[in-house]
């Protein structure tokens, strides 16, 4: 019969045994594929997002960054640098600046404000010992001031948040008509584990800004958000306290345009190369920092993002004027509610799901909804193919019947006898003589 002709006999024997093997085969590959996906979640477990509220005993003030606009003295730059200079990004305050005469640590801070020309007074629930304060420089900015509280507030109101007034070198008149457009100071609400970076400030996502002119009178509310997230095999996050991803990527931004320079400018602390010491480089510096400054691209500096991190959202409760002779600005800072919304990332497959998970694909493929399966496959078969598989199973057995026939006579023609039947036989039919 050959073996096809074998092989198709076998199945038409028991056509139901082929259904079997066939669901057994396909539940065996869905089993692999599922157990592949369940070892895959245990090593790279999926991560979900729960958000709720929650009522603080205590409250965490945010750090506040003050920073003055104009940022710089004209007329100490103009005197430093032998030329006009309103501010630094001008090409005219180093065609003729004396490198060899004035270092430039001494320009930028000769011509920057010192804290008490900034601040008249400041406190944390009245008080300035409540509040650590300390000075960055930066190009664009200037000198800026950041306070950050030495204790958590316990209770929620006006009185005891941030109350600062802030004093200006520029006069602002008591009619509707402003003797200096756009001078007052630039407010940053952010964590007090960040340390303020003019770059990454502006795009990060975690930072309010809020802008006050002179003699305003301005009350900020707060509300506060946390994230917490989860540490992943290919997203890792640090769980430093101190650690400050943004002060991470505007050191790498300076690192990059201090190799090309080959020299620094004052306001690039952390890293390892001389102040630029002419002309050419310091211009080719303050040209290249400000294409970064200004731009929107994103800066490829592999810095881990804080695991857990807070921002902080304000709301502005009243902004009037505030009626002092005096070019002053009162600011309020404060929060109403203890409430506090958590957002927080969880791993959601865990040990105890991938055993059941695993033990529910065995089940699939052990389990009677399998055997049940299989059982109406067969009943289908038979009612839709049971004639045509009893004619092929009719026409199978007469064939081989027939062979078997042919077989059987083959054999009865080919058979010999035995030597001495025949001899007697002879024997019994010869005569005596």
């Amino acid at each position: 019969m050959g073996y096809w002709g074998e092989l198709k006999a076998w199945l038409l024997r028991d056509p139901a045994k082929l259904i079997r093997y066939l669901v057994l085969f396909v539940c065996s590959i869905v089993v692999i594929v599922q157990l592949y996906e369940c070892f895959s979640k245990l090593s790279d477990p999926p991560i979900s997002t729960h958000s709720y509220y929650n009522v603080n005993e205590t409250i965490e003030m945010p750090a506040i960054t003050i920073c003055r606009e104009p940022p710089y003295k004209e007329d100490t730059l103009t005197n430093l640098s032998n030329g006009g200079c309103p501010h630094p990004k001008f090409a005219t305050c180093w065609m003729n600046y004396p490198y060899d005469e004035v270092p430039l640590d001494e320009f930028f801070m000769n011509s920057t404000f010192e804290q008490e020309e900034t601040f008249y007074s400041y406190g944390l629930n009245g008080d300035p010992i409540n509040v650590d304060i300390d000075s960055s420089l930066h190009f664009y900015m200037g000198r800026c001031y950041t306070l950050r509280p030495k204790i958590a507030m316990k209770r929620v109101s006006k009185q005891v948040g941030y109350s600062i007034v802030l004093e200006h070198n520029l006069f602002q008149s008591l009619s509707d008509i402003d003797l200096v457009s756009g001078a007052g100071w630039h407010i940053f609400i952010h964590d007090k584990r960040e340390n303020f970076t003019e770059i990454n400030m502006k795009g990060s996502g975690r930072v309010e800004y809020v802008f006050v002119s002179i003699r305003e009178e301005l009350e900020i509310k707060l509300q506060s958000q946390i994230f917490s997230n989860v540490e992943t095999r290919d997203e890792a996050c640090s769980t430093q306290e101190d650690y400050s991803d943004l002060k991470c990527g505007e050191i790498c931004i300076w690192r990059d345009l201090a190799e090309e320079v080959n020299c620094s400018g004052p306001w690039m602390h952390d890293i390892d190369y001389e102040p630029c010491s002419n002309n050419d480089s310091m211009r080719t510096l303050v040209s290249d920092y400000r294409a970064v400054y200004e731009g929107d691209d994103d800066f490829n500096c592999n810095c881990l993002q804080p695991c857990e991190s807070r921002i902080y959202t304000t709301y502005i409760q009243s902004r009037k004027t505030f009626p002092q002779p005096e070019p002053r600005t009162l600011i309020y800072i404060y929060y109403t509610t203890k409430l506090i919304s958590m957002i927080e990332e969880r791993p959601s497959y865990d040990t105890t799901q991938f055993i059941a998970d695993v033990g529910g694909s065995l089940g699939f493929l052990l389990g009677l909804s399998v055997l049940g399966l299989i059982g109406i496959l067969e009943h289908l078969t038979l009612f839709f193919c049971g004639d045509c598989i009893k004619r092929l199973q009719q026409k199978n057995e007469k064939r081989a019947q027939a062979e078997n026939v042919e077989d059987a006579h083959s054999q009865s023609s080919d058979a010999t006898l035995d030597v001495d039947s025949v001899y007697i036989v002879d024997k019994e039919t010869r005569n005596k003589y």
